[in-house]
């Protein structure tokens, strides 16, 4: 795996552990599924490798 990609796998899960600590501090649903649409944005715009 190169960098670029241990980058995005360390965003990926920033952005999933900060929403579990979102709905733990209450923060509305709101709230939370935009920060989960971050993580499907990043998805989106990046290319899977090995899949054929």
């Amino acid at each position: 795996m190169n960098l670029t990609n241990k980058v995005i796998w360390a965003e990926i899960k920033l952005k999933v552990l900060e929403s579990a600590m979102m709905l733990n501090d209450d923060y509305s649903n709101d709230d939370v599924i935009a920060k989960l649409m971050e993580v499907v944005e990043i998805l989106d715009n990046t290319e899977p490798k090995g899949v054929i």
